[in-house]
């Protein structure tokens, strides 16, 4: 076994040992009439045609408020150098070397529209591959870094388009011509974010006179779920929760403590909430802002309407309801008082519920007056006696506490309803 070992040992260092060789002789033998300063066409009158792909990795940061795009990718450079081909079989059938990417030309690719400054992609240390027949292949790494404005109307289900431009720098498109293999970029080397999904990422070539320049098309959208779960569904039910105040008896003497500790809550989540949004007013503003400050106001509303339900509640009985507000009553709550035979009604006034029934007034001789006969009704006339039928309004006694009553119900169906539309209304906006 031992001498195996030893056998195959002195083979693999002897290969390795002639494919140093040959590695330092084809080195050489490349650069020897070889400068990096001219393009790489044999008829200059024709350009050198550039093949570039993009392969993104990762989304490094996105930052709204300076509209900050960082992504982590790399380009995949391919371009023909007739400078660069050899017969492998004099050189140990070596078909391909890596050389330092100073001492080849290669297409200075700029980043046109840097968050910050424009440099070249890629490290000094990077080598530049290339093979027997010529074919040079350049993968420069790097973090890019863009301005994207951030469009946050939508915001948290807002998506961004944001754009890479990049320019083969002081070649003019009959010297270097551009061309992506493709036009969407493939993501599979991508690690997703967990703030941020790419739905889209897409390359195209845009011509301007002389020049080329490469466009990345990036389409970013937010993952909304933590700000559903901890901002827009808690606003919901505090919301809620304060309608129920308009249920709760007010005996109970709660009702004001209950709507000002629910409306406390609110104020104090919002601004805990103002830290996570985004806090940008041009070139757009998140309508989520408007959504809150109007759920905000809402519940002020509830307060200010269960405040005054609170005071109607508590009037002096000898303070009158005004016609209109009885009237309004009158048309809404049936009367409580008992109509039957031999019961006494209040006389009509100002704070009295009215209701129009049949009345029959019976004459008997010798018995009652007519004054008698007004008050003491009976609803089933029958029998002899019946003399005159005639349209008469009966008139039921209210009380400031059957108008508070009243007000609690209206209050809270309208404030229901107030909820839902909203609610409806909010789905439209960002959907």
């Amino acid at each position: 076994m031992m001498p195996l070992l030893f056998i195959l040992s002195v083979s693999l260092t002897t290969i390795f040992g002639t494919m140093h060789g040959n590695l330092t002789k084809l080195h050489r033998h490349l650069m020897a009439n070889y400068s990096p300063e001219f393009r790489p066409a044999l008829n200059l009158s024709e350009p050198t045609t550039v093949n570039i792909k993009f392969y993104p990795f990762s989304l490094k940061e996105f930052e709204e408020k300076t509209s900050k795009l960082s992504i982590v990718g790399v380009f995949v450079i391919e371009w023909h150098d007739f400078q660069l081909k050899w017969n492998p079989d004099e050189f140990g059938d070596l078909n391909r070397m890596l050389i330092s990417q100073n001492t080849l030309w290669k297409p200075d690719i700029l980043l046109m529209n840097p968050f910050e400054k424009i440099e070249p992609p890629g490290f000094d240390r990077l080598k530049i591959l290339v093979l027997n027949d010529g074919s040079v292949s350049w993968a420069p790494p790097d973090v890019f870094e863009v301005s994207c404005a951030a469009d946050i109307t939508y915001y948290p289900f807002d998506q961004h388009t944001c754009l890479f431009h990049f320019s083969i720098y002081m070649y003019n498109i009959f010297e270097v011509l551009i061309k992506p293999d493709y036009y969407e970029i493939t993501l599979d080397y991508y690690s997703p974010n967990s703030l941020w999904k790419m739905k889209f990422a897409s390359s195209r070539v845009l011509t301007h006179t002389d020049s080329q320049i490469l466009v990345l098309k990036m389409i970013f959208q937010r993952r909304p779920m933590f700000q559903v779960i901890n901002t827009i569904l808690p606003f919901c039910f505090l919301g809620f929760l304060n309608i129920m105040v308009f249920l709760l008896p007010t005996e109970s003497g709660e009702r004001v403590g209950f709507s000002v500790t629910v409306l406390l809550a609110i104020a104090v989540f919002m601004t805990i909430v103002a830290d996570t949004l985004p806090g940008t007013s041009e070139p757009s503003f998140p309508r989520l802002c408007y959504l809150l400050v109007a759920e905000l106001g809402i519940n002020m509303l509830v307060t200010i309407c269960t405040i005054l339900v609170l005071r109607l509640h508590h009037k002096p009985q000898h303070q009158k309801i005004p016609s209109w507000l009885a009237y309004i009553i009158g048309k809404s709550v049936r009367c409580n008082a008992k109509m039957g035979k031999g019961h006494k009604l209040d006389l009509i006034n100002e704070s009295s519920i009215c209701l129009e029934t049949t009345v029959s007034t019976i004459s008997e001789s010798g018995k009652g007056n007519k004054k008698d006969l007004e008050l003491n009704i009976d609803l089933t006339p029958s029998g002899n006696g019946v003399t005159q039928t005639q349209r008469k309004h009966v008139c039921c006694k209210t009380s400031w506490q059957d108008v508070a009553k009243f007000l609690d119900l209206f209050f809270f169906i309208l404030f229901m309803i107030f909820f839902g539309t909203s609610k409806i209304a909010a789905y439209f906006a960002f959907a």
